[in-house]
């Protein structure tokens, strides 16, 4: 479970994002870093029972660093507010679609999939889903994955892909750039053990969609 404490930095975080706070408080910081290390190792060993690609990946592979990148950024503020995590085979900078928590006292939230893939790969995904998109479809629309998730989403092209008519049957999916999954878990209560059985069905509700987009890059 998160404690109270890691929340309350996040907090505070947001309202001192400076350099000099964060390392007045760096203690805090390693504090809460290491509750969110111990949830995201909670929920890799639970992920692994039913998704062989997790296992033996270690946290520290899948966690996104707190330094915000501002190079191009008109916003310079330093730090993210927030604490994440992608979980997939090969870590965070693996190809092949996995589990993605993002964790903000604000804005806490589940996903899966795959975001940005190569063209190639988006090639092969789109390739895919058109030689099985009755399996597709079956996923996407399962009334299971509906109430957990909604909709697909992702980033999307307005017309056709290259290669593919205007009016091809699986036109609706072939658009997407990205293949996710998401849940909002604002209204969860972060402190309670029960989160990780939480976010786990939600997780195990997402593997049919994550295995099918394995399937499909290999």
């Amino acid at each position: 479970m998160i404690e109270q404490s890691t929340l309350d930095f996040l907090t505070n975080l947001k309202q001192n994002n400076d350099r000099t706070w964060f390392k007045d408080h760096k203690d805090d910081y390693k504090s809460a870093l290491a509750n969110f290390t111990d949830m995201v190792a909670m929920l890799l060993h639970n992920i692994s029972g039913f998704d062989d690609n997790l296992i033996g990946v270690l946290p520290k592979e899948c966690l996104f660093r707190i330094y915000r990148d501002v190079r191009f950024s008109k916003d310079k503020s330093p730090y993210k507010t927030w604490f994440s995590a992608s979980m997939k085979g090969g870590g965070k900078n693996g190809l092949f679609p996995g589990y993605y928590i993002h964790m903000d006292p604000e804005n806490t939230y589940l996903g899966g999939g795959i975001w940005h893939p190569p063209r190639d790969i988006l090639q092969n995904i789109r390739e895919y889903i058109v030689d099985h998109h009755e399996e597709f479809e079956k996923i996407v629309l399962d009334k299971t994955f509906k109430n957990h998730f909604g909709e697909l989403s992702g980033e999307q092209l307005k017309t056709a892909p290259k290669g593919f008519p205007k009016d091809h049957p699986q036109i609706k999916w072939l658009r997407y750039k990205d293949f996710l999954a998401s849940c909002e878990k604002n209204d969860v209560d972060l402190t309670s053990e029960k989160i990780i059985t939480n976010f786990t069905t939600n997780y195990k509700a997402m593997f049919p969609f994550i295995q099918f987009l394995h399937r499909a890059i290999l």
